[in-house]
């Protein structure tokens, strides 16, 4: 099931009006068909058609004991089907080309791109008429006609060859060239094709006008973390070897040594919009635990300043998950299942190097209501993440807490912050904690060739296209960032997976 490539030669080619031009549904799409060598015929025809389709291919090995079996299921929905619609005879008639091609013959066709599948049968067929075999609803018929047009796709997980799965949606145009032809063991003349030409085209996803910040459904994420060390204490702060003593004791996390409690706050959005010129927000809040049930030191609490939090390093890997169907209820899941690195990106601040240290905490609301109230029984919050540790919620959730997820400090409110922000802390509204937000000063910004930021952009392992589903292919992603924390000289790692969704473009 090869996915067609361009053939062109002088004796027959198709060219676009607008060269590589992208199109969305519902568009025409106008060209001409070229023929530049030599021909001489009473008798000729030049036809063109469009299809469209969507196709998969499964390989897996199976053991049964002795020997490994390989197979091979696929599966194909016909997407334009094969009406007069998209198949043109453009000409019809006499041609004489000289041999040196000084008098090339070229013919003009049109085509009207559809919204959405125009032949529910051929649907219903790729499905073997079984709802199973299909992720759109394919019952009542009637509906497939509003399904929306898929755009073009392509992936290859894994190995043709073993376990892998191939999966893509082309968009093709074939032009056939016919010549009358005359058998010797027959009298009357039929036609021979003697040249053929395909060109595929590029159907974009539907542009999405700029996403505003209340469409980013941002999440948030809470995890308690602690550092226990003398480093903590001002005289020791700048102590760079401790004595033996003093590492025994943290050793064996001895009472002694101080210890501060802090929750890291994470906000995330959970729809980022391909090609945005607005930077991804990531926003990262350091809260210290300073209430009596808490588990921070006495000596910490008194201390004039809370200690410094830094994100000494962030990495971002951005999983894209394929799901497919093949018509075959019998092969298992981890075959028609498989998830495939599309992003691995990382920033690390040099040695030497403060790091981005996250606002402190007004030490007056620290041990008050405030903190407290808002990130006690994280536990009994809506939990929407693939880790088992720390919590994300989602934007419901963070809006139950009186934190909107529209604007300003963490997760927003009033609190007048832009999304595009310096190298400033984000002030939130009173009671919240004061955030940094890591996406807007690096400049985190998710294109669909590369991730760019103000170091300069990170080609992707593979094309990010938008999330979107189709009969038989279901596209979506996960988003893993990983963190290390700082505090005086102690190294906190925090991480968190989650289902985001990447949303086309808006040109």
């Amino acid at each position: 099931m090869p996915q067609a490539v361009t053939e062109a030669s002088p004796d027959l080619a198709i060219a676009l009006d607008v060269p590589n031009r992208e199109f969305n549904p519902g568009e025409p799409i106008t060209g001409r068909v070229y023929r530049h060598s030599h021909v001489v015929s009473s008798e000729a025809l030049v036809s063109i058609k469009l299809y469209g389709r969507t196709k998969v291919r499964v390989d897996y090995t199976t053991n049964s004991g002795n020997s490994n079996h390989h197979h091979t299921v696929r599966s194909r929905f016909e997407l334009l089907g094969s009406g007069p619609a998209f198949y043109n005879t453009i000409f019809r008639g006499p041609i004489h080309i000289p041999p040196d091609g000084s008098k090339p013959e070229s013919w003009p066709f049109s085509f009207s791109l559809p919204f959405g599948p125009v032949n529910p049968q051929s649907i219903c067929e790729g499905a073997h008429n079984k709802q199973k075999h299909s992720f759109l609803p394919i019952d009542p018929p009637d509906q497939i006609t509003s399904h929306p047009l898929p755009f073009t796709f392509y992936t290859q997980i894994g190995s043709r060859y073993y376990n892998g799965i191939e999966a893509y949606v082309e968009y093709v145009l074939e032009a056939e060239f016919f010549e009358q032809h005359t058998s010797r063991f027959s009298s009357s003349p039929s036609a021979k094709k003697t040249a053929t030409a395909v060109l595929p085209i590029t159907i974009r996803p539907p542009p999405i006008p700029p996403l505003h910040p209340d469409e980013w459904r941002l999440g948030r994420w809470v995890k308690r973390e602690g550092v226990r060390t003398q480093r903590l204490i001002p005289e020791f702060a700048d102590s760079e070897e401790l004595s033996f003593k003093q590492k025994t004791l943290k050793l064996f996390h001895s009472s002694k040594v101080p210890k501060y409690s802090f929750d890291v706050l994470v906000i995330t959005p959970g729809v980022i919009q391909l090609g945005s010129v607005d930077p991804v927000p990531f926003r990262v809040a350091a809260v210290p635990r300073l209430g009596q049930a808490d588990e921070t030191s006495d000596e910490v609490k008194e201390l004039e300043r809370t200690p410094t939090v830094s994100v000494v390093s962030l990495r971002m890997v951005v999983k894209a998950r394929t799901e497919v169907k093949v018509g075959n209820s019998r092969i298992w899941d981890r075959y028609t299942d498989k998830t495939d690195k599309v992003v691995e990106w990382s920033w690390m601040w040099k040695e030497g190097e403060e790091g981005m240290v996250l606002p402190v905490w007004d030490r007056r609301m620290g041990s008050g209501a405030g903190v407290g109230a808002g990130l006690e029984g994280e536990e009994k919050k809506e939990k929407i993440a693939l880790g088992e540790k720390g919590q994300f919620m989602d934007e419901k959730a963070v809006l139950k807490e009186g934190m909107s997820p529209a604007a300003g400090g963490v997760g927003g409110g009033d609190g007048g912050e832009s999304s595009s922000g310096g190298g400033g802390p984000v002030s939130g509204p009173t009671g919240e904690p004061p955030a940094r937000d890591i996406g807007a000063e690096l400049g985190l910004r998710f294109n669909p060739t590369e991730l760019a930021y103000n170091g300069g952009p990170a080609k992707l392992r593979a094309l990010l296209y938008p999330e979107f589903m189709t009969y038989n292919i279901r596209r979506t992603h996960e988003l893993k960032w990983e963190m290390v924390l700082a505090v005086a000289k102690e190294t906190v790692k925090v991480s968190n997976e989650q289902v985001v969704r990447f949303v086309a473009p808006w040109t």
